[in-house]
């Protein structure tokens, strides 16, 4: 029998027809879903049986979801493999602290209680429901979805997983977010051999991706700049997080597509007038929405301040390792950092204690970070930690890639992009920019020493050749986030059928 579980549906992205194509093609016994939106579970029940995020996320189950005469108790195993994960779970819980939608409150005891609460029903549900498939819609960073992804590790449960790439609007699939994608490993290795008697030029990439492979290599930081930080970063974050809170800019949005379609006419109007019931209920929503943002945008602000306070310029000649701080709570430090490497202070610490005295470290701190997950104590003791220099905001990401010795962070894109200027990489955390080739991924003192004495042997070169080629493995094995509604079911079903234990007997 085979019993597929999903996480997350939202019609946005995995829509209840994407939900309907997979239980037709993988022709799945029992269909469980986790549905993000509360208005949209009745397009998902038809397929099987849903959860609710907002109650998955705060551990919140009733009487016969627990169906508590018949649990099945967490023993000294369960516990005992769970508990390294623990510390890290509990800490991807407090993006909820601030949640506009639903809260988990700060302190340790409504975390602990939540994490128990998952850990108690996910392990019984994979078990009763006997969950033979797992797939996440991305790296799980919620903590319940942790929960599932490690449990089923424990379990010996096949899980499926995608996630963004690099690549601007383009997925890949993995099963391991914490192993090298042995598809792109493979696929770099037959491209890599294909084109090593090519000339840079005659390499072919496709569309977008031809486009963002020549910004990179531009090396000119207004072409180079990601396009989530070519606004204002910390504004976009804000509105991102918290939504926008500004009426008049929700009446641009709810009148849109019809300014495209009619622009300034009669037939604009008529929408206008036909929309109007539409924004005046949105109303209290923004005054509700900007109560609940004002302290958090004053708060953000203050930390920026004083972050601002201990900053200074970049020394000229002064030889030093650029760490850019990565945005948190987020998927690409915890769980991707690898363990509590999500807190940043125990990377910094090991490559502090690597480095000559001769070198510093260069910090910034990330231009949209908020207020959660950050003190004036954290600035504080990161000022403190021996050879660092923190670095001003408005100091350009570029020019301190282009000058450095070396860029480290978790797996920041400043991994990927320092390395169009020649410099190489220290990547503490868990990503396909691993695989890049100025790459030393790094765990350990030893292991930071070890790669230094190798950079000083060769300090630059020109990869650019080798990038252009990793580029196009990397778009052969993904695809773009406007084809999910057909890669999706496919990848789904190749991830059941390659698993199930029935068809490989």
């Amino acid at each position: 029998m085979r019993s597929l579980l999903l996480n997350l549906a939202v019609e946005k992205e995995l829509s209840s027809r994407m939900i309907g194509d997979i239980k037709e093609k993988t022709a799945v016994d029992k269909l469980h879903i986790i549905v993000a939106e509360p208005e949209e579970l009745p397009a998902y029940e038809k397929y099987g049986e849903c959860l609710l995020r907002t109650n998955v996320a705060r551990g919140i189950y009733d009487d016969a979801q627990l169906d508590l005469e018949n649990n099945i108790p967490l023993d000294d195993k369960v516990m005992q493999y769970m508990n390294q994960y623990s510390m890290e779970i509990m800490h991807q819980q407090r993006r909820f602290e601030l949640y506009p939608d639903f809260q988990i409150e700060a302190d340790w005891n409504s975390h602990y209680t939540v994490y128990m609460h998952n850990l108690f029903f996910w392990y019984n549900f994979l078990k009763r429901k006997h969950i033979t498939h797992v797939f996440l819609s991305a790296i799980p960073h919620e903590g319940y979805d942790c929960i599932i992804y490690y449990l089923c590790k424990f379990l010996n449960i096949p899980i499926q997983l995608i996630h963004s790439c690099f690549i601007p609007f383009r997925r890949y699939p993995l099963h391991d977010f914490m192993a090298d994608d042995s598809a792109l490993v493979e696929e770099y290795a037959r491209l890599s051999a294909q084109y090593a008697q090519s000339k840079i030029e005659d390499i072919p990439l496709e569309g977008s991706t031809a486009e963002v492979f020549a910004r990179w290599t531009s090396l000119q930081p207004d072409q180079m700049r990601p396009w989530y930080m070519r606004a204002n970063p910390f504004v976009r974050r804000l509105r991102q997080r918290f939504y926008e809170t500004n009426i008049i800019r929700i009446w641009r949005g709810i009148l849109g597509e019809d300014y495209v379609r009619y622009g300034v006419s009669l037939s604009f109007v008529s929408a206008a007038i036909r929309k109007t019931p539409r924004l005046l209920r949105m109303i209290p929503v923004a005054w509700k929405r900007w109560v609940f943002v004002r302290p958090v945008k004053k708060l953000s602000v203050g930390y920026r301040k004083y972050y601002q306070s201990l900053a200074e310029e970049p020394i000229y000649g002064e030889r030093y390792i650029y760490f850019p701080l990565q945005y948190q709570p987020e998927a690409t430090s915890n769980p991707m950092g690898g363990g509590m490497y999500a807190d940043q202070m125990l990377p910094l610490n090991i490559l502090s204690q690597s480095l000559p005295d001769d070198m510093k470290i260069y910090v910034k701190t990330h231009p949209e970070q908020l207020s959660l997950m950050r003190t004036r104590d954290y600035y504080t003791e990161l000022s403190k930690i021996p050879k660092v220099r923190l670095m001003k905001i408005e100091t350009s990401t570029y020019e301190l890639m282009r000058n450095a010795v070396a860029v480290a962070s978790l797996t920041g894109t400043a991994l990927w992009e320092c390395q169009f200027f020649g410099v190489p990489v220290l990547a503490f955390g868990y990503s396909v920019k691993n695989l890049a080739p100025l790459t030393y991924h790094v765990r350990t003192v030893e292991e930071c020493k070890k790669a230094l004495a190798e950079m000083e042997l060769e300090p630059r070169r020109d990869v650019t050749k080798e990038l252009k080629i990793y580029t196009k493995a990397l778009h052969n094995i993904s695809f773009a986030v406007e084809d999910m509604g057909k890669a999706v079911p496919e990848i789904v079903a190749k991830f059941v059928r390659d698993t199930d234990v029935e068809e490989r007997m």
